[in-house]
């Protein structure tokens, strides 16, 4: 490697660096990892910052006789067809490559353009393919809900207006379940997630749907869980935009589409919320 190699080395490694420690420091993070690896980024950009500062400033220096070398090389596989002068020309420029310039465009010219075209979340599409979430899998995410009323009034809080502050996925989780649907069916209820479209099951177009993305590393392995909002009409259906966060109050019921149950929210009130700090839910 030569000094100019070593110093391009290093200069693109306290840049990928940089961003690492930029995402940290920007929150940014927040949308692709559990907070658990938060920190883990921030160290990995410290480190990679100081390795090409170290480049930067102590360059390797360049081997010796390397043209000698590559020539007399290819002299012998040549028997002397060109002269001296040639082959060192050509095993020059064999060696060259592309040159820093094109470097530098194809590293930081991608990497520039994601960081201020990305959005930091899913698209709708995106969304629709990790809602798919089965019950086994809904086992793994959270713990099971309270089995009686009793135990709800003690574990679970309520807001101002007395309702029960429940988890996005429980609902999901008992759906169907003989013995704890029953408890839950017609209970007062609020959640908070993000609004989106519901695009199965909404007879006349007048349901939406509240959703959280649940992780257990990163973005890759995310899935979604949601609950069908139910409105009367069309007409009072609150006018927040798709990907809003919101609290949606009413009453908890279930419904069967096929051979399968699903929950629903009869929305008595639904208003905008702040967006929380740790967005995704986490499996247990």
């Amino acid at each position: 490697m030569s000094h100019a190699e070593a110093r391009l080395f290093g200069l693109l490694a306290t840049i990928w660096g940089g961003v690492l420690v930029y995402f940290y420091h920007s929150f940014r993070i927040k949308k692709y990892l559990a907070p658990d690896f938060h920190h883990l980024v921030l160290i990995g950009g410290i480190g990679i910052i100081i390795l090409g500062i170290f480049h930067l400033i102590n360059p390797k220096p360049k081997p010796e006789n390397t043209e000698d070398s590559c020539c007399d090389h290819h002299h012998e596989h040549h028997a002397h067809t060109h002269d001296h002068d040639d082959d060192c020309t050509d095993c020059h420029h064999e060696h060259d490559g592309h040159g820093p310039a094109i470097t530098y465009a194809l590293t930081l010219l991608p990497l520039i353009g994601t960081l201020y075209l990305t959005q930091d979340q899913l698209s709708d599409y995106g969304i629709a393919r990790k809602s798919s979430a089965s019950k086994e899998t809904l086992a793994k995410i959270a713990p099971p809900p309270p089995f009686t009323r009793a135990d709800l009034e003690k574990r679970v809080p309520k807001n101002a207006a007395g309702d029960f502050q429940l988890s996005i996925v429980t609902p999901s989780y008992i759906a169907g379940d003989r013995e704890v649907e029953p408890i839950f069916d017609g209970l007062h209820v609020e959640f908070e997630g993000r609004l989106g479209d519901l695009q199965k099951n909404n007879p006349g177009g007048t349901r939406r749907r509240i959703y959280r993305s649940i992780i257990s590393c990163c973005a890759a392995d995310m899935a979604v869980v949601d609950v069908p909002l139910a409105f009367e009409d069309a007409e009072k259906i609150p006018l927040i935009d798709n990907g809003e966060w919101v609290k949606a109050s009413g009453t908890l019921t279930f419904e069967t589409h096929g051979t399968d149950r699903f929950p629903l929210l009869k929305v008595r009130t639904m208003e905008r919320a702040e967006e929380p700090y740790e967005e995704f839910l986490l499996r247990q």
